[in-house]
């Protein structure tokens, strides 16, 4: 019966039905099926998520949200503007850095996605670059926001593996970084070779000025990660502190937010946190069964039965993450693959967070890949074309990011090191 319910679920997603709802169902039919009690379905839907750490996600989504509605993403774009627009390409590279700065501010990619896009992505159209260049480089240059710390995503991933959210944060850095700095090499070559315009480079002064603009906002991060990482605070009471200081500054600092956008940024993030949490309820029933059935145990031994070598299995596990994102939300394939993959990882020698940063790199990529990426239809949306319109120009940052989480995978120092040197 799990295979049928496993079935079913994948029906859903071909006709459309949104993930939690797919997963949900397919659980419910299979417990009614199987005849027990519709209770465990309520207990194991709401249980798990009776968790302090995971208050820090509504705080997250609503302190970026605040941020957003402040208009910090215009001050980050200007400063940006100051440290790459004389690149080949400069305004394409401004979108990659000012991804890889805000995602230390808002956490989220579909947020940074949306600000940044709205302001670069018709600016980049009214001075020459091609609309699918455009909006190919905004949705995956966005990414970055889930990896960088600080993540709501990397919240989930702790709780789910239970590990520390505050080494898990500091594992995220140096591969997020390289990640951005994939994108940006793709940009500048792109931009090299089509002959994108560049812009005169930026005095002492304008550095300076940008910097000055954005600091406050730039601080947020400091103050997140600094309280974390020292233990003043939890990641909960980080995140609420990061709520609190973003209405601070949007309202007495910036003097940019209102009451319209206040009260939006409190709907948006009540919004973000319903889906969020709708899908790790779901997503939480869903595995629960798949555990009781034993079927990450079976594929487990499965995998390890081919005698393959530590590093082509490695090589296979992520590869077959890359290919999921692709089709699936990114929270729903952390809860089919973590409880899989994980055990196999330790019986290779894998660290934890290692491979909990490997699968949040490999699935993050699924977001701004067709036929399910959040970020790329946002994009497209935003520069006015269809996905097919943005295929071509979406192929060398895919590859890029593919390379970028390989060499992750393979060299782990670059995801163990910082946590090391700070916690020991």
């Amino acid at each position: 019966m799990v295979w049928v319910m496993i079935a079913m679920f994948f029906g859903f997603i071909a006709f459309g039905v949104p993930i939690a709802f797919a997963m949900g169902i397919s659980a419910v039919v299979y417990l009614f099926t199987m005849d027990i009690p519709m209770s465990i379905a309520a207990q194991r839907f709401f249980s798990n998520t009776q968790s302090f750490p995971f208050l820090a996600v509504p705080f997250f989504i609503l302190a970026g949200n605040i941020m957003v509605q402040s208009g910090v993403a215009q001050r980050i774009v200007g400063f940006a503007d100051t440290l790459v627009r004389h690149f080949p390409g400069g305004l394409g590279c401004v979108s990659v850095v000012t991804n890889m700065v805000m995602a230390g501010v808002s956490g989220s990619s579909v947020a940074d996605c949306a600000s940044i896009g709205s302001i670069l992505i018709p600016e980049m159209k009214r001075k020459g670059y091609g609309a699918g260049f455009a909006a190919a480089l905004n949705a995956s240059a966005s990414v970055v926001g889930i990896i960088i710390p600080p993540s709501s995503t990397m919240i989930i991933i702790a709780w789910l593996t239970n590990l520390s959210v505050a080494k898990m944060f500091m594992a995220g850095a140096i591969p997020g970084l390289i990640i951005g700095l994939a994108y940006l090499a793709v940009t500048v070559v792109v931009s090299y070779r089509r002959n994108y315009p560049r812009e005169k480079r930026a005095t002492l002064r304008e550095l300076l000025i940008g910097f000055i603009r954005s600091f406050w906002a730039l601080l947020l991060t400091v103050i997140l990660l600094g309280s974390i990482i020292f233990g003043i605070a939890t990641a909960t009471e980080a995140a609420s502190l990061a709520a609190v200081y973003a209405i601070l500054i949007g309202f007495f600092v910036y003097r940019s937010l209102g009451l319209k956008g206040f009260f939006f940024a409190f709907r948006e993030a009540a919004q973000g946190t319903t889906i969020v949490m709708l899908i790790v309820c779901s997503s939480t029933l869903f595995t629960w069964i798949l555990i009781r059935e034993g079927i990450p145990t079976m594929l487990a031994d499965a995998l390890l039965s081919m005698g393959l070598p530590n590093w082509m299995l490695l090589g296979l596990m992520v590869l077959a993450m890359l290919i999921a994102g692709t089709f699936m939300d990114l929270v729903p394939n952390l809860f089919i693959f973590l409880p899989v993959f994980m055990p196999i990882a330790i019986q290779l020698g894998i660290d934890p967070i290692h491979f909990s940063i490997i699968t949040l790199c490999s699935l993050a990529l699924g977001l701004f890949t067709p036929p399910v990426g959040t970020t790329l239809f946002l994009s497209c949306h935003l520069a006015k074309i269809t996905i097919e319109q943005a295929y071509r120009d979406l192929l060398p940052f895919f590859i890029a990011g593919g390379v970028a989480v390989f060499l992750v995978t393979y060299v782990p120092g670059l995801t163990l090191w910082l946590p090391r040197v700070i916690f020991g």
